[in-house]
């Protein structure tokens, strides 16, 4: 898999509001102003743009729901259903530069 570039890692193909309102409320509750799919990124986008995850500093896991497709006669492929898929981001305020070697 190539890796993704820090373009890449700030866009998003979906959005949930629900998940937009557990970030708000944990980003009030730390005491931290980041904004939901602007300063919360998982671990992989983190890096992405140049950022690493503070040791001992934990995630908010949140839940996607991701479209379900399988091929039909024609070789086309066709949404089927949804399932949930689990993921943990970290905000702003949880992440450090990464200094050049």
């Amino acid at each position: 898999m190539p890796k993704m570039t820090s373009e890449q890692a700030q866009s998003f193909s979906g959005y949930s509001s629900a998940n937009a309102a557990v970030l708000s409320a944990v980003a009030e509750t730390k005491g931290c102003a980041c904004e939901p799919y602007k300063q919360f990124f998982t671990y992989q986008r983190w890096l992405a743009q140049g950022f690493q995850v503070q040791k001992g500093e934990h995630g908010i896991r949140l839940t996607s729901w991701i479209a379900i497709t399988k091929k039909d006669a024609d070789g086309n492929e066709v949404v089927t259903g949804r399932r949930p898929k689990g993921y943990t981001v970290f905000c702003k305020c949880q992440v450090k530069a990464i200094e050049p070697v």
